[in-house]
């Protein structure tokens, strides 16, 4: 799966998100820093993961790459065409080449739609074939993602969440996209689930193709299924690179904090404890320099001055002042 990022499938050049929030009467709107120079690629059939704690920017990066909103500022290239500067006609041809999968699969499907009709909207929306042919196609797609026949006229309540997780996946890959945003789309199963969702993945990967963007905050999800990690903390990216080399030896504080939290069954297995303190701070009020040197054990007095700009050290991109200096 691992494909050589020569020629990027998608690509962010310093993309910003930022959003007018109103704080009461009679005061200037602030801005929500969201996205604040993020920048990537991911090549057709890879895999990047992008990790990080709630409120990092992980979600309003899905909907950029989906083209629900428009960037603040920055390129987002698909296919080699940046969508900012796309006309109606080019957004209506790229639209289909990415596709989603949401996260909560009891509310990401239509209760009163049978799954036979949810899987054959969007070739009925996007494509001219026939009544027959849609047919055709979705009961292949249903056997693809290990769905049976019947299941057809069966309505999105009478599965199990693993089942409407299958049907999510389907109806994503109805329209043979590039580009699939999947995101955080085990977190709602049950850990015996889980495993056989990725496993799916994995597969429909291998027989179609398809790039991953795979948005989690667990890295044990993430380890199975990646190529690139991309991790992110209050809007920006603070380390990035290959999987293995990030879970080996992360050079960034914040990454170390995640893997130290990510459970492990590995006998003997040895795990650096990184303390941390605080909680994310607010996107509305970053903190000047190293937006984690508030929280970071190793914060020195530079990092609360001089914002570490993403650097190449050991093999991968990290943004920190103390990168190489921290011992593992």
């Amino acid at each position: 799966m691992n494909t050589p990022l020569t020629e990027p499938l998608l690509e962010a050049r310093n993309l910003v998100k930022h959003y007018p929030v109103a704080q009461g009467l009679f005061k200037p709107k602030a801005l929500a820093r969201a996205l604040d120079g993020v920048s990537f690629r991911l090549a057709a059939g890879g895999s990047l993961a992008v990790v990080g704690e709630s409120g990092c920017g992980k979600s309003t990066l899905a909907r950029q790459v989906t083209m629900i909103e428009a960037p603040t500022a920055g390129e987002l290239r698909v296919d080699g065409l940046d969508v900012a500067q796309a006309s109606r006609e080019e957004k209506k041809r790229l639209r289909p080449m990415v596709q989603m999968v949401f996260q909560n699969p009891y509310a990401s499907l239509n209760p009163r739609k049978k799954i036979g009709a949810l899987l054959d909207e969007p070739l009925a929306i996007n494509t001219a074939l026939g009544k027959a042919e849609r047919r055709e196609r979705v009961l292949a797609m249903m056997e693809r993602v290990g769905l049976r026949p019947e299941h057809y006229a069966r309505y999105p309540h009478m599965f199990s969440g693993g089942q409407r997780q299958r049907v999510a996946i389907a109806r994503a890959l109805m329209l043979d996209p590039r580009i699939v945003v999947a995101d955080e789309p085990v977190s709602a199963l049950d850990v015996s689930v889980q495993a056989q969702v990725l496993n799916l993945l994995m597969d429909l990967q291998e027989q179609t193709g398809v790039a991953y963007l795979f948005i989690s905050h667990n890295l044990a999800v993430v380890r199975h299924i990646a190529d690139q990690v991309l991790v992110m903390y209050l809007g920006r990216v603070v380390e990035s690179g290959p999987k293995q080399a990030i879970f080996d030896r992360p050079q960034h504080p914040y990454t170390r904090v995640l893997l130290a939290a990510t459970p492990s069954i590995e006998a003997g297995g040895h795990r650096l404890h990184v303390p941390i303190r605080g909680e994310l701070p607010s996107p509305l009020a970053p903190p000047p320099g190293c937006a984690f040197h508030r929280r970071c054990p190793f914060a020195i007095d530079r990092c609360a001055i001089e914002t570490p700009l993403l650097a190449l050290h050991d093999g991968r991109l990290a943004a920190c002042h103390r990168v190489g200096t921290i011992d593992q």
